[in-house]
């Protein structure tokens, strides 16, 4: 079987899953890869002969950039079913509102705490001010 990395496995489950053939922005949008990643690994795939690659200038407007769509060749369909993509579903970290809501009401009530601490400090400091002042002026006296 052959072996290749965690995200050449999400591309090949990406293409799979639209039906054997899919373009470099489907791609992109399921993996989460940048357009550099997806076509580098591309080049790789292709040459592991696991996937063709076409580009389509009718799916674009005129002087834009023809679409690449890769295809699974025969091979690459092989190596499904061998179980090259078994693993391939990654776990990805979910963050869930609510688990941050208390966090954020617990920074919220320091931030109040430190802005009454600043607030005291300066109502402190226009108090002792003018008193060390007056001390100075009059021990200079």
């Amino acid at each position: 079987m052959t072996t290749i990395d965690p995200d050449s496995r999400d591309i090949i489950r990406a293409i799979e899953g639209h039906d054997g053939g899919a373009s470099t922005t489907e791609i992109r949008r399921e993996t989460g890869l940048d357009n550099s990643s997806v076509r580098y690994r591309f080049q790789k795939l292709e040459e592991l002969g696991l996937i063709e690659t076409e580009r389509d200038p009718t799916a674009t407007p005129e002087g834009v950039a023809p679409i690449t769509i890769a295809k699974l060749t025969g091979d690459g369909r092989e190596e499904i079913q061998k179980g090259l993509i078994v693993e391939s579903k990654r776990q990805r970290a979910t963050i869930e509102p609510v688990d941050n809501a208390e966090s954020i009401k617990e920074l919220e009530d320091e931030l109040e705490q430190l802005r009454d601490r600043v607030d005291l400090l300066q109502s402190n400091q226009n108090w002792i001010g003018p008193r060390i002042e007056e001390l100075v002026e009059n021990q200079e006296e």
